[in-house]
């Protein structure tokens, strides 16, 4: 068939492909340069008041262009597709290889003058934190005008191309834009999430560089031409075989004498990975103990001298296999607590909308006055640090629900939930935080169980330290 009736829309698409990989790939190079160069200049400036070493980085500029060369060759630049736990872990290894690899490259030089063990240590742990903010910001920089991404062909039917131009639509830092759609049975001409229905699943546009095929309904004497003959007119085709709500992120595809298949990894069910998961724990709480231990009994007093109660309060929790423990918390409400939610439920029908919905209510009639700026800043939340030692708690992990709440879920649900200790902080959480209703929570915290991380931790972390700043969904 033709390669078809999106060719009009070329100019609707921006920039041609090749000029936005362009600017796409630049932009991200010019971001990760200027902190590696920041991060030089940085480690320069302390050796200069700690020892009056004079300033200088020309040894060390070496650095920037292998780190661009190597960043093309394993798919930072432009760095489609990737999401934010992949992009962390590539940037962070790739960091290591080339900071290493230019420590041995000055080894064997014959200068006299190499940069200083200062320098190096402190352009590493500047770049490591920075690089991946400033790629983010640089991504929602070139998104505002619409120069982030590549176009994208949707191939699927009508039960799955709304759940593809959803899941690309709530996650533009991808970089696939849905730009057209195919499909053997929606109205061509039509347009479905703002996205034109160009024609059927046997023709293509050249407007668009990438292709993301369902092929769950292909019948498999059409799969093979479907695949050899549409598909191969795109650079780039993304093939799902079927559409799960909760997919494995650490798939390893294996070749069975020419039958495809796919290695998938509970990562928690490694006795190694549960170590590396629990040391990294301890050793933050530890490290940062300094910190939240005096902010803790400062606000412990600050409850008991406002409220005039018992600061602390101990909430019975299901953690690991099930086990029962008491999850610390500060007070935050009223003595009469239940009492009141229950008399304000009768009164309202829409606040028992809300309360069935999330378990939670934006105007909670049992939250004292402080408890709610408490609750604002997650300052509530701070004596689980105590749970974590006690081996109780995670970091991360599903988050440990009241009793009323726990007994609503279903034994699906549960069964990856006993699996690992709950977290202070979840996926969950920064996914909406409060606002996430149950159903989006159960799915966010079955897919972190079995897709854990040390990378899907700390980007955990880092979006728990955005949504606590912007005060996001906490009530």
């Amino acid at each position: 068939m033709n390669a078809c009736r999106g060719e009009d829309r070329s100019q609707a698409d921006g920039a041609p492909s090749g000029a936005r990989l362009a600017t796409n790939a630049l932009s991200l190079m010019f971001s990760d340069g200027l902190v590696l160069l920041i991060g030089l200049l940085l480690g320069n400036l302390i050796l200069f008041c700690m020892q009056g070493v004079p300033i200088s980085v020309r040894y060390s500029l070496m650095i920037i262009p292998t780190w661009w060369a190597a960043a093309i060759l394993i798919g930072l630049v432009p760095g489609w597709g990737l999401g934010p736990v992949e992009e962390l872990r590539r940037i962070e290894l790739l960091l290591l290889a080339v900071f290493a690899l230019a420590g041995v490259a000055y080894f064997f030089s014959r200068e006299h003058v190499l940069p200083s063990r200062v320098v190096y240590i402190a352009s590493y742990l500047s770049s490591a934190a920075l690089i991946p903010l400033l790629r983010c910001g640089m991504r929602k920089l070139l998104t505002i005008p619409g120069w982030w991404g590549t176009a994208t062909a949707v191939y699927g039917n009508a039960d799955t191309v709304p759940r593809i131009i959803d899941a690309l639509q709530r996650e533009p830092e991808l970089g696939y834009r849905p730009t057209a759609i195919f499909s053997d049975d929606l109205a061509w001409g039509s347009r479905l999430k703002g996205i034109p229905v160009l024609g059927g699943t046997d023709e293509s546009t050249a407007t668009a560089g990438t292709a993301i095929a369902s092929l769950a309904h292909f019948p498999e004497r059409r799969l093979t031409a479907f695949v050899d003959e549409t598909l191969s007119r795109y650079r780039r085709v993304i093939l799902l075989p079927a559409i799960h709500e909760n997919a494995f992120s650490w798939v390893v595809p294996r070749n069975f004498g020419g039958l495809i298949g796919l290695e998938v990894t509970s990562n928690l069910l490694r006795s190694s990975s549960r170590a590396i998961k629990l040391g990294f724990e301890y050793g933050f709480v530890l490290i940062t103990l300094p910190l939240w231990l005096p902010l803790t009994v400062l606000t412990a007093l600050l409850v008991l001298a406002v409220d005039r109660h018992k600061p602390f309060y101990l909430q019975l929790r299901r953690g690991r296999f099930n086990r029962p423990f008491r999850a610390i918390k500060l007070q935050t409400m009223v003595s009469d607590a239940e009492a009141r939610l229950e008399q304000a439920l009768q009164e309202n029908p829409a606040l028992r909308e809300e309360w069935n919905e999330h378990f939670k209510l934006r105007e909670d009639p049992r939250i004292t006055p402080l408890g709610r700026y408490l609750r604002r800043w997650s300052l509530d939340e701070l004596p689980q640090f105590l749970n974590v030692l006690a081996g109780q708690m995670a970091l991360v992990g599903p988050r440990p629900l009241p009793e009323y709440h726990h007994a609503s879920l279903s034994e699906e649900v549960l069964a990856p939930r006993y699996r690992v200790r709950p977290g202070i902080t979840g996926l969950w959480q920064v996914s909406g935080r409060s606002e996430a209703a149950l159903e989006e929570m159960e799915k966010l915290d079955t897919f972190y169980v079995r897709n854990w991380s040390v990378w899907l931790d700390l980007v955990v972390l880092a979006r728990t330290v955005s949504a606590v700043m912007m005060k996001r969904g906490a009530y």
